[in-house]
Parts: C-alpha cells; structure tokens; sequence
C-alpha cells in the first residue's frame, strides 16, 4: 500500500522574485525519511478571480503554493528508470524524460533548496505529490490498486506529427506506452494579444487526477470499441477528479480560475442542456456522465460506496466490449438502489432517464451470416500511414500502420442496423468479417469471424478495430475521401480553397502502375511540391505540407476529378515531420 503522511503548514509569502518568494517555504525537514515539496494545493481558492489579477502565464498565485512533507520516494534511481528520483514501485515522475537526469540537485536526500525553487522543480513535485495522494486514495477508500508501471512527464517536449512544433497546453495519457504527458503552456505573443493565460497542466490538480484517471479507466475497460466508451472515459476521469478533490469544477489553476468544465451545471459551455445526442464529442458527452454521477452522489448514503460501485459497473461492461454509453446507465440503475434511500431513487433515476433518454439497442437478427454468397466488390481502398520513429517512439505507436480493405456486401438488419461483410488482407492471407453497426448511434453492435462466432478476445478487437471503424463511417468516408481528391487536385493547379495558405512551387509526372480490382493499368503519379503560405497557414492553425503526391488510371470513375483524362484514384500527403499518409482507391463496382 502506498503510505502518504502530509504534515500541513500554514505560511504567509511576502511578494518578491519567484525564488525569494518560494525560498520563504523551504525548510530542510528533520525526519530521516521525511521529502518537503512546494506543491500547488488549495484547489477551492483557485475559483477566486483576486489571487489571479497579478498572475503571470505559467505561473502560479502564492495563496495556492504549500510546502508538504511526504515521505521520500520508495524507489529512487531505480532498475527501471536510473535516472529518476521521484520514483515508486508505481510510476515515476521524470522531468522532460525519463531517460535524462532530473532537473534539480540533491543534498542529503532532500531536493535542493534553490533548485526546490524553480518552476519545473514546482511542477514535477506537484505531479509527484497529487499521484501519491490519489493512488493512495483509490486504494484506502476504493479497494482498487492500479497494476501497470506508469511513466509520468512533466513539462514534456512533444512535437506533433504534422507541423513539427512543441505541443502545449494539454495533458495526456498514452495507453500504448502506458504513459502521462503534461506539456508546457503558451507563451507565444498571439496568444497573450488575444488575453490568453494558461498555466502548465501539470500545475493543475484536477487536471493530474483527471489524466491518472485514464490510466484506471484503461485497467478497468481495456477492450472497448465503440467511441461512446471514449465519452464515458472522459467523464469517469472528470468525476474521480470530483470526488478526490470534493470539487465539481475541473481546470481551475490551469485556466487561471476560469473553469474547464463543471460536474454540478445542468448546461454546457455552449448554453446546451446536458443530454445525450448520437455522434458526441467525447468531452461533451463526458460531461453528461460526470453530471450523472455528481448529481447520484450527492442523494448517496455512502459516497465513496457508490465509487465503488461506478468502478464495478465499468469492470462488469468488460463483458460485452461492444457496451454502449446506455449499458453503463443501465448497470449504474441497478446498482444505485443500494447506496441511495428509497425516497431519493424516483429522483436518481429521473437524472439519468433525462440526460440519456432510451435504452441500449441490441442485433435483432443473425442471419446476415448466412448471406456470404452474394458478396461482391462495393468499394475497397489501400491505406498507408508513416510516421518518423522519434515522433512513433514518443507516441508509443507503430511507425508504419498499413491496410487494405473492401466491403463485399452490406444487407439491413433492422431498422437502424446494418450488416457489412468485409475484406482484408494481411500477411497475404485474406480474412473477412461480418461488422455490424447501429446507424442511428453510430456504435458499433458486433464483430464476427469466419466461423460466424461473436470477436470478443481483446487482441483480436484491437487488430479489426480499425476496420470496423472504416466501415462504420463509410458514407462519411467515401465523401471526405472525394472531396480531398478535389481539393487537392485543384491545389495542384493553384487554384481551390487551399490554395490561400498553400502554394505550389513544383510538379513532376511519372508513370504509375494502378491496380484497380486486381487488374494493372498504365496510370500516373503526379507528385506537387508544396509550401505553406506563412502568416495565413499559421492563422489557420493548418498542418505543414510539403508534398501531394495524386495517384491516377485510366477509368471513369463518378465523383471524382480527372487530371490528363485520367480519374484521380488516391493521394498521398507528405508532412515537414517526415509524417506521411497515403489513402488509394484499388477496388470499386464498374
């Protein structure tokens, strides 16, 4: 178990430089295996617009900084992570990287005390000093102890994948390294022109608990396919932050007292109500379950019972991975009679019936399954994504994803269900599932396999996820993948809407085998060097594109441009990263 002892200390900072200022708090601590951070607290005082008026970007008010004393690391510079002081058996806090040394000094086992007070030193504290507390929180009051080793970095130089820029103002958890980045915030003059200010997210308790959330909501619900569950992910990690910090609001400090989103209000930010809607963003339905469970836990006999039971619902949903936001709202109603007073449950239930109206919708009928002879071509596409290894290694992703897919015969299985049977290649071995999809939610209902049975095995999920995800969205597909043709086509020529922030500054054709269903013809690859128009690219916030590379053959196709007299069949985009992603139409119904 994970043992915290946090002695509190009132003090009072006089208004100096940043480092007199914090230096009023550093005392080195007299107990052997006694560790003294300054670290952000006093979440409820963040909400006071006075502490913020003489608050700088990036910086944090004196009324919310305290010194703590926590007992010292478990495992300091351990096997793992050699370089690394703020380490447990759990995770470990690096500054930046893991795989570099710490951003400050130690003497006698005690931080530094100049180095104690710097701004990152504050911020890798404060993450070090809310995952300690949580963890241990979940464990004392939830009976539930994370198992994956979790690698946390503070201020972390991130580059996206399109532009090449450090990354800021946000916070992440990567499930693929089973990592947590909280990136540095804005200081460009942009942003301070238009009245930003934003502290980093690491300074933020709510926003360290709400990301460490996602690292429990991975434990509990690893094998989820529909992005509803992502909906419920979001919300779940607003509520743990809730309950931890028994506040509603979420990204208090990170947003200077301007709250992020807020558990206890029955309208969004865009003055809607919070109720459920097909096709959510997954923040704004997040916040129709966080208000869900915030609203239930206040008419709760046992608050952090109902917490429990919030977790067990999410582990039972594992059960059926293709589980929808209203499985979850079924499982809570029937767990909630347990913790809520009879007089209080027509209430509870109202809540949840009125913010997610209706019930889960299940597959009517299989036999779909049987109708595997009428299968023939629809529409099939090559797909291609690159990615350099730095940037796939920082993402703890795959440099290069690949896919070849088509969909062979689609039949209606009810109303608002549709069956799809389809294609794919791997390996040079040529598989196909039946992928059906409830077209009014947009979920995804089921997977089967060539023998018909339901896909449940987590690692199988993972590898014709994205498959089922192409299919489920095929309208919507197919039409970004024509207009993208067009506009690419005609940015080609300079002419378009890109053609504001892109312009071209050279083409060259070659020839290009395409294989359009099986057959090879004589087609053409015309690759367009490309360059972003500096001040309105970058006011536009779109990606640096270097290159175009259109992809053509010599058939008629409905929809799409030509170029030579030839249909423009696919195109390739090339990043200034080195970021590279190709789709190609290879199979289509002549």
């Amino acid at each position: 178990m994970l043992r915290i002892e946090v002695i509190f200390h009132n003090a009072t900072m006089k208004k100096t430089t940043i480092a007199l200022t914090l230096s009023t708090f550093i005392t080195l601590s007299q107990a052997a295996q006694a560790l003294e951070l300054i670290v952000v607290n006093n979440y409820d005082a963040a909400s006071s617009e006075a502490i913020w008026k003489e608050t700088k970007t990036d910086q944090v008010p004196q009324a919310l900084l305290s010194n703590e004393n926590v007992a010292r690391p478990t495992s300091p510079y351990s096997a793992l992570f050699p370089k690394a002081f703020m380490q447990e058996s759990l995770f470990a806090v690096c500054f930046q990287d893991c795989n570099q040394e710490d951003g400050f000094r130690l003497q006698d086992g005690e931080i530094h005390g100049r180095d104690l007070a710097k701004w990152d030193v504050v911020e890798q504290s404060n993450v070090y000093f809310w995952l300690n507390s949580y963890f241990n929180f979940l464990e004392s009051k939830l009976n539930y102890r994370p198992s994956k080793f979790l690698k946390v970095m503070t201020n972390r130089e991130l580059r996206d994948e399109t532009a090449g820029k450090i990354m800021k103002n946000n916070a992440f958890f990567n499930p693929g390294d089973v990592s947590l980045s909280f990136l540095p915030a804005s200081k460009n003059l942009l942003f301070k022109l238009m009245g930003g200010k934003i502290n980093r997210s690491g300074f933020d308790p709510s926003v360290i608990v709400h990301e460490a959330s996602h690292y429990l909501f991975h434990h509990l619900f690893p094998n989820s396919v529909n992005s509803e569950i992502g909906g419920l992910n979001e919300g779940f990690a607003d509520y743990m932050a809730n309950i931890f910090l028994n506040n509603p609001k979420v990204g208090l400090v990170m947003l200077h007292g301007k709250v992020l989103r807020n558990s206890s209000t029955e309208v969004d930010a865009s003055g809607r109500l919070k109720t459920y809607a097909p096709n959510m963003e997954v923040h704004d339905l997040g916040e129709r379950i966080s208000l869900a469970l915030w609203k239930t836990r206040q008419l709760a006999n046992d608050k952090h019972e109902l917490d429990r039971l919030v977790l067990d619902a999410i582990i039972d949903m594992r059960a059926n991975p293709y589980s929808s936001i209203h499985d979850f709202k079924q499982k809570m109603l029937e767990r909630i009679p347990t913790v809520v007073e009879s007089r209080h449950l027509s209430g509870v239930k109202t809540i949840w019936e009125t913010i997610f109206s209706g019930s889960t919708n299940r597959i009517q009928n299989t036999n779909f399954l049987e109708s595997g002879d009428k299968a023939k071509t629809i529409i099939g596409f090559k797909t291609k994504q690159e990615i350099p290894e730095e940037l796939a290694r920082q993402y703890g992703i795959k440099a290069v994803e690949e896919s070849n897919y088509v969909i062979l015969h689609q039949e209606q299985v009810a109303a608002n269900q549709q069956a799809s049977l389809v294609g794919t290649e791997s390996n040079s071995v040529l598989k196909s599932y039946w992928i059906v999809h409830d077209t009014s939610r947009n979920n995804i209902m089921g997977i089967y396999n060539e023998n018909k049975e339901l896909i449940s095995d987590e690692q199988e999920l993972a590898k014709v996820k994205g498959l089922a995800d192409n299919v489920r969205n095929l309208d919507a597909s197919v039409k970004e993948f024509s207009e993208k043709l067009k506009a690419f086509t005609e940015l080609s020529k300079g002419k378009g809407d890109f053609s504001i922030a892109y312009k071209v500054k050279g083409t060259e054709t070659f020839e290009y085998n395409a294989r359009i269903n099986g057959n090879i013809l004589a087609g053409q690859k015309i690759e367009v060097k490309i360059k972003r128009k500096a001040i309105v690219g970058r006011i536009l916030g779109l990606p640096e594109i270097t290159g175009i590379t259109l992809y053509t053959a010599p058939v008629k196709l409905a929809g799409v441009p030509e170029i030579n007299g030839q249909s423009v069949i696919g195109y390739k985009l090339i990043m200034k990263t080195g970021t590279a992603v190709e789709v190609i139409l290879d199979k289509i119904a002549l």
